[in-house]
């Protein structure tokens, strides 16, 4: 039996919890990066790969080798278990599995799938939860239907679509088996830049924040996450928006203990553009912003 899950805090105490089998944690920021079209699993991965060696300054071999474990053990499985949240790291995660599990319809799947957990307040997801609670989970796990595999392949497809109105495209349609997809997708859509500013939501979040005096990355991590329904950044990924600010062709933000830039006060009031200042080089899915 194999466990897929989001990351390793919560492959950790899953692997504590008594529950039989095999666990890994799927780890990948796939809101983050290029995830370009019509790629097998494992050609996905080496793109993947390539990616986080430079974005979080890791070493490519050992990306591949740790997707190469990963993928194998989805192809080799027979009974695999998904063990997700609700928020947009996840459910971007969760996509992608069911896309490759939908070509292959041997192994048995079944979900766990939550947004909630009881005195547990706010929730933020599985990896807050103690191998106890996690195995207390178990009993309510569910098969995963055909419509699901259906719909998680049609949504992956979206998603790494290179046309930028595949998304909407599909949330005008029945998302009703994959409950948490609609709310995730839409906060995706929330980063594709936007005039007046040409920010994406979280530039926006993290230059209003600074605007309010916050200046160390601590406040300004937690002030991002303050502003989501849904939390779903790492430090890595915050760290990552800040130094493109900080070190952009028009520095919007100064480094830390960061202030706006006299540029980032104009483009934060929607009086100039960040992309008419900076460009834009960026994939958020199979959609590469660049100009």
């Amino acid at each position: 039996m194999l466990h897929l899950t989001n990351g390793e805090s919560a492959a950790g105490s899953l692997r504590s919890s008594g529950v039989p089998g095999r666990v890994i944690a799927w780890q990948d920021v796939l809101h983050e990066g290029p995830v370009p079209a019509g790629l097998t699993l494992e050609g996905m991965s080496e793109v993947r790969a390539r990616f986080l060696a430079r974005w979080d300054r890791g070493s490519f071999p050992a990306a591949s080798a740790s997707f190469d474990e990963r993928d194998a053990a989805l192809r080799s499985a027979r009974h695999v278990v998904l063990w997700f949240e609700h928020d947009l790291y996840d459910q971007l995660q969760l996509l992608q599995i069911l896309a490759a599990l939908s070509d292959d319809p041997g192994p048995a799947v079944e979900m766990i799938c939550i947004d909630a957990f009881p005195g547990v307040t706010p929730f933020y997801g599985l990896g807050q939860l103690t191998p106890v609670q996690l195995a207390s989970l178990w009993p309510n796990r569910q098969p995963v239907t055909a419509e699901q595999l259906s719909l998680g392949a049609r949504a992956w497809k979206a998603f790494t679509s290179s046309d930028p109105g595949a998304v909407p495209q599909l949330l005008a349609t029945d998302l009703g088996a994959l409950p948490f997809l609609g709310n995730a997708l839409r906060r995706l859509l929330d980063e594709y830049p936007a005039a007046p500013t040409g920010l994406g939501r979280t530039e926006r979040q993290l230059l209003q924040a600074i605007a309010r005096g916050i200046g160390s990355f601590a406040g300004l991590f937690a002030a991002n996450a303050a502003s989501e329904d849904a939390s779903f950044m790492g430090d890595t990924t915050v760290e990552s928006r800040l130094e493109a600010l900080v070190h952009a062709r028009t520095p919007l933000v100064t480094p830390e203990p960061y202030t706006l830039t006299a540029a980032g006060q104009r483009v934060l009031a929607g009086e100039a553009d960040a992309r008419q200042l900076n460009g834009i080089d960026r994939w958020i899915g199979g959609v590469h912003f660049k100009a």
